[in-house]
């Protein structure tokens, strides 16, 4: 059976372009025996030395092209990126990307284990309740500088699952509104997705180890929609802040921020080194590594890919940069026909309408593209969105003008 899951996978990566092809010592993908929904690869931070050598979804990895899942023997037993010049190391029980030189040595058990050279009572393993991500956020702490009721609308409510409910600000705040979470520990995280009440049309978010130095990961200023998916590969925090500057639209005339649920996703696993007796004792077989070779990689085509991201990205922020000044305008002409639609009435969930993309099933982008766009930084069901919110104005404006 493993050796069909080892071959699904080859035909996978064979699905690929493929260019320079090194015969003598060929690249391939490490695939996890550990029980989940769908095959994991083992991989890495693509020339990052200290990044986390994690478990991902092989369909995912490969989605990325960027070879982050692709590895090659060195003469000497050790492990290195297929596409970089860094090495299958440790730090502490943590499993990482290290210097060539000096990194540790692997050797293939019988048995499926990677046992670490030089230390004949460790292996690698997975720390972790199953294979798959999670929500930091729900098990986390959560606070906010403003909040228009703490028992109805607290930060809280953010982060409750709960769909009925939702944080929101104080009406018309003096200045930026801030949310921070405290994952408890330090995560790789992935993702942070929000699903607006209140819109902010300008906000940032930021991570930290310490809730003391703080790295922005993101920003914008032009923020319309109902719902935002900010891609952060694996960047390691215990705190995620999110600064909102500007609301995207008004509450009965006031300006208001609110916040129906905010996830800020990471891998459950963590790979790590332990006692190779315990880790056989795994019932979920976290402890066994597969090779499943392949012939090379050529990521020109997702190069090419992320170097229009930055230009569609502007061409985003341009759109809804005009969209938000012509729905002001239309806002402040509350007898025009057709400007209703727009206005959010009381106990309407969004400023200006249903927002997000809804297609068809038939339209609906497969997993593959999704693992593509999400992969590589591309929001494409927001760009959707916005399209969606200007094609509203746009009728709206029509409506008033005719």
């Amino acid at each position: 059976m493993r050796t069909c899951v080892a071959f699904l996978c080859i035909l996978l990566v064979a699905g690929c372009a493929y260019g320079k092809t090194v015969a003598d010592n060929p690249s391939f993908m490490i695939v996890g025996g550990i029980s989940a929904a769908a095959e994991m690869c083992l991989a890495g931070g693509v020339g990052t030395e200290g990044a986390a050598v994690a478990l991902e979804p092989c369909a995912a990895a490969v989605a990325a092209g960027d070879g982050r899942e692709l590895w090659r023997h060195l003469p000497n037993g050790q492990l290195a990126s297929g596409v970089g010049d860094k090495c299958i190391g440790t730090s502490g029980d943590s499993v990482v990307l290290a210097a060539c030189e000096g990194a540790s040595a692997w050797e293939a058990q019988g048995n499926g284990q990677l046992r670490l050279d030089g230390d004949g009572q460790k292996c690698l393993s997975q720390e972790g309740v199953s294979a798959g991500t999670e929500d930091a956020a729900a098990r986390g702490a959560i606070s906010a500088s403003s909040s228009a009721d703490a028992m109805v609308h607290g930060a809280s409510m953010a982060v409750d699952g709960s769909s009925s409910t939702f944080w929101a600000s104080a009406l018309n705040p003096s200045g930026p509104v801030t949310i921070t979470v405290d994952l408890g520990a330090e995560k790789r995280l992935s993702e942070v997705a929000v699903n607006w009440e209140f819109p902010a049309k300008a906000f940032t978010v930021s991570v930290s180890m310490d809730g003391v130095k703080w790295t922005e990961v993101y920003a914008t200023d032009s923020n319309l929609v109902g719902t935002s998916s900010i891609s952060l590969g694996a960047v390691p925090a215990a705190k995620v802040r999110m600064v909102m500057k500007e609301a995207a639209g008004a509450f009965l005339g006031h300006a208001v921020y609110g916040i129906r649920s905010l996830a800020v996703l990471a891998p459950r696993l963590r790979s790590i080194v332990e006692d190779c007796a315990l880790a056989a004792k795994r019932a979920d077989a976290r402890d066994k590594y597969f090779k499943a070779y392949v012939g090379g990689a050529a990521p020109g085509a997702s190069k090419a890919l992320r170097s229009e991201v930055t230009a569609l990205e502007a061409a985003r922020e341009s759109v809804a940069t005009v969209v938000s000044e012509l729905s002001k305008v239309l806002t402040q002409i509350s007898s025009c026909r057709g400007v209703a639609s727009l206005m959010r009435t009381e106990g309407s969930s969004n400023v200006f309408g249903q927002s997000g993309l809804r297609t068809s099933e038939g339209n609906a982008p497969s997993k593959v593209a999704r693992d593509v766009d999400r992969q590589n930084g591309l929001d494409a069901e927001g760009v959707g969105a916005l399209v969606k919110e200007a094609r509203q104005v746009i009728i709206a404006a029509r409506s008033a003008l005719y």
